[in-house]
């Protein structure tokens, strides 16, 4: 109270426990005041997270709705792509079934064509000697020969015979009555003419009647040969020869030309057979080619899929 009266004012005295538990409290409550505030900022700072999550989640969620729509298009394509692709395999596996079987029969039928082939050329094999000894007898015939047969007044007999053949080969003379020496000699008036129209006689076209006519009254006779004719004529002798080798030849190829026509059909059918195959095989090469193709398309729709997943 006198220092109050004297100095006016109070004086207070308080314990120094008492002042460290107020600086305690003062420090206590800074720390408080301090976590609270980090509480408060970590729990804004969550929340604004939470909120661009939302908003993030939201977008995704969004933009998965369009993929989701996006993949079902996708899926829809890509399962009508397996379908054409199995649908075009199958085709495709038909053609080739189809072509083995078409190559097949073309083998064979190449393989009968040889075969056919083979058998004619054998056979027209004995047929070309023939010929050829024909041809050399035409190649041996000499106007100046022809020219002393055909100015014989009494020509010997067998030679008289030989133009006979001729004349019923090479003329078609069917009367026994016109088969004359005068009428030979008309037929070889003109050399050089007449050694040609033997030359360009067809042995393939010898008519039934003319072979049969000379195999029954000439080719028969003895002296109907080269070597008993030359000592004779030397043009009859040829013109023997002639007659003898191109009757042969017509003989064997008449029984070749059935085997030539079956050999020439064989190939035909089997060179038509080649061209359908080819054809087949050029169609099922296509088909493949357009399988791969989808097949690469499925690929690749799968493989687009697989990088969106």
């Amino acid at each position: 109270l006198e220092f109050l009266q004297q100095e006016r004012r109070h004086n207070y005295t308080t314990p120094t426990s008492f002042l460290e538990l107020i600086n305690f409290y003062k420090l206590l409550l800074g720390k408080k005041r301090g976590k609270i505030t980090d509480q408060i900022n970590r729990l804004e700072i969550g929340l604004q997270t939470m909120q661009s999550t939302t908003e993030q989640v939201e977008g995704l969620q969004k933009l998965l709705e369009v993929k989701m729509v996006d993949v079902g298009i996708e899926k829809e394509k890509t399962d009508e792509l397996i379908e054409i692709v199995g649908r075009e395999s199958a085709d495709a596996q038909r053609e080739a079934d189809a072509a083995a079987i078409q190559e097949a029969e073309t083998i064979e039928l190449t393989n009968l064509a040889k075969e056919e082939k083979q058998k004619c050329d054998v056979e027209l094999a004995a047929a070309i000697p023939a010929m050829e000894l024909a041809k050399e007898a035409v190649n041996c015939l000499a106007a100046p020969s022809i020219q002393e047969l055909k100015a014989l007044g009494s020509p010997p007999p067998a030679a008289v015979e030989v133009s006979k053949a001729v004349m019923i080969l090479l003329k078609g003379e069917k009367k026994a009555s016109n088969l004359t020496w005068p009428n030979a000699q008309k037929m070889m008036n003109n050399p050089n003419k007449f050694i040609e129209s033997v030359k360009e006689f067809r042995g393939e076209d010898i008519d039934e009647w003319k072979l049969d006519a000379l195999n029954k009254d000439y080719l028969n006779q003895d002296f109907f040969t080269f070597e008993i004719m030359k000592s004779k004529s030397i043009a009859a002798a040829y013109l023997c020869s002639w007659i003898v080798n191109i009757v042969n030849f017509n003989t064997i190829y008449k029984k070749v030309k059935p085997l030539q026509e079956a050999a020439e059909l064989a190939q035909n059918t089997a060179e038509a057979k080649q061209a359908e195959l080819a054809i087949v095989k050029e169609k099922v090469r296509q088909i493949n080619e357009k399988v791969d193709g989808l097949k690469q398309q499925l690929k690749d729709a799968e493989d687009a899929k697989t990088k969106e997943e």
